[in-house]
């Protein structure tokens, strides 16, 4: 008898499940196709009622199936089968990596071994990140000397200081979330954020699933070059923007660190979001247009389950690879009251409120006016609320606080 099968039989039989759930237990960890049944319909009873559902119910819906006996503990049982398809996962991982570098596509290789290894993230295979905290503890207190000798921010500065203060910047493992109506610019803030990231010689990788990256090359060529984006993607930059713009892009090109554009194709997913990531080794990533990723669990896109599965991995993945995510999604009108964008008027799933660190809006100052945005901190972990007034300037490029000397 296989261990997914004892393993079934166990949680049926102490009515207990939680362990799996802590341990990241999916879909993907039963082979069997009555055993990978019987664990979505344990799943979803469970999730529907609170509770493992009884061996009747199980009769109900598949009326040969017997529990087995399963003297092991169900931490056993969890650990048995992890290991059996970790090592499925790493022999069908080498023997695909084998493949391609007898065709002397090492590059191809490389990238088989980086998604499997991702895969397993996914999956919940992968080793534990559990911390004991009687370990070590006399380097809580380095840390706190560190801060208190080294004072300012906790993490990456967004550039938009009112915002820096208030949060303490983008820091390792946060999942930040950017919410707007449709239009509103919450693409625009995401690179403008972006950029200042790079500018602090700090490694970006940057996914937009709202446009591509050539649109995207040229915002951040006219954010660098305060130029404006229309005339330069038309052709019709004055002399003197012509001059700003070559001498930025030269300083472009010594700029230490990389920013990258990733192709939206090959990051539909969290895994080949993950994938990115062990290639590029950013200190901040950037995904634009969360919403429109793909599930690997459900296979869909865009509906409540899909992107609350998207941002639960998300969210781990911040965490394994201790580095700030920034995700942007849309704010719902028909949710927002009195115009204004708020937590609740986020669309889609309850998850983007749920496992963002910190939450920011982007809104309109006044319908009637569109060099104006107001920047809000709509929810955090670690801080209070707050808004500054932004200016908002495609003809010149900028996008920044206002300052005393812009009113």
């Amino acid at each position: 008898m296989n261990n997914e099968t004892r393993l079934l039989s166990k949680v049926l039989e102490d009515r207990s499940i939680t362990l799996l759930f802590d341990r990241g237990a999916g879909d993907q960890w039963f082979v069997d196709p009555e055993n990978k049944n019987i664990w979505k319909l344990v799943r979803e009873h469970y999730f529907a009622y609170g509770e493992v559902p009884s061996l009747d119910v199980i009769t109900a819906s598949y009326p040969n199936y017997k529990l087995t006996q399963a003297q092991d503990s169900l931490e056993y049982l969890v650990d048995a089968v992890i290991d059996e398809r970790r090592r499925a996962s790493t022999i069908k991982m080498v023997d695909t990596a084998i493949k391609h570098i007898e065709k002397q596509d090492h590059e191809t290789a490389l990238l088989a071994i980086q998604s499997s290894l991702s895969q397993l993230e996914a999956d919940g295979l992968s080793g534990t990140s559990d911390l004991d905290l009687t370990v070590d503890a006399q380097k809580r207190y380095d840390e706190y000397e560190y801060r208190k000798n080294n004072p300012g921010l906790l993490g990456v500065a967004t550039g938009f200081n009112t915002m820096d203060q208030a949060t303490g910047g983008l820091q390792n493992g946060q999942l930040i979330v950017i919410v707007a109506p449709p239009k509103t610019g919450k693409s625009t803030l995401a690179l403008q954020i972006a950029q200042n990231v790079h500018m602090k010689d700090k490694r970006v990788m940057f996914q937009s699933f709202e446009m591509s990256n050539h649109e995207q090359l040229t915002r951040y060529d006219a954010m660098r070059a305060r130029v404006s984006h229309s005339r330069l993607i038309n052709g019709l930059l004055t002399p003197e923007e012509e001059g700003r713009y070559k001498a930025k892009l030269a300083s472009i090109e010594k700029m230490r660190e990389k920013f990258w554009l990733v192709d939206s194709a090959a990051g539909m997913t969290v895994t080949g979001i993950s994938s990115k990531i062990q290639v590029l080794h950013p200190d901040v990533v950037f995904i634009d247009g969360t919403y429109l990723m793909i599930d690997e669990q459900t296979g869909e896109a865009n509906t409540p389950q899909a992107i609350t599965n998207i941002t639960r991995s998300l969210k781990r993945m911040a965490q394994r690879f201790k580095v700030p995510i920034v995700i942007s999604t849309q704010a719902l009108k028909w949710k927002m009251k009195k115009g204004q964008v708020t937590a609740d008027s986020i669309g889609y799933s309850s998850s983007f409120h749920q496992d963002a660190d910190v939450i920011f809006g982007l809104q309109r100052e006044d319908e009637a006016v569109d060099d104006t945005r107001v920047l809000k901190i709509l929810d955090s972990r670690n801080s209070g609320r707050g808004e500054v007034s932004l200016m908002w300037d495609w003809n010149n490029g900028q996008f920044r606080e206002l300052e005393n000397d812009d009113l």
